[in-house]
């Protein structure tokens, strides 16, 4: 029982992950968006891409994906994107398997309030 004990809480503690916040901020304020709020809000279409990343699971590789493609349209003057398609697939890197995941997207520019800083 004392084994059992001790191997349920070293896996919890490695499934654990710390996470460095500055890393993943999103202070650019592109949001995500449905197709009903595309056309409620008058939205104007810019394009659409994808980009497919890798990570430790299937989540962490999504969070990548979305967070390159939100750097993106930041930069090319977009505010909204909405999700066509996610997928996921493993990829093997430096001899080690990790969870790969494409995410397809519309990019839009709404006319959002602007907030003032």
């Amino acid at each position: 029982m004392n084994r059992l004990t001790l191997i349920l809480f070293f896996s919890l503690i490695v499934a654990c992950e710390s996470l460095d916040p500055s890393i993943y901020s999103d202070n650019h304020h592109v949001m995500t968006i449905d197709r009903s709020q595309v056309k409620s809000l008058n939205c104007v279409y810019l394009y659409d891409t994808e980009k497919r990343e890798s990570g430790w699971n299937n989540s962490f590789a999504t969070s990548n994906a979305l967070r390159v493609l939100k750097d993106q349209v930041h930069i090319a003057g977009g505010n909204a994107i909405v999700i066509r398609d996610i997928y996921s697939s493993q990829e093997y890197k430096d001899g080690y398997q990790l969870d790969a995941a494409g995410v397809y997207i519309d990019v839009y520019k709404c006319p959002f309030d602007e907030q003032k800083d």
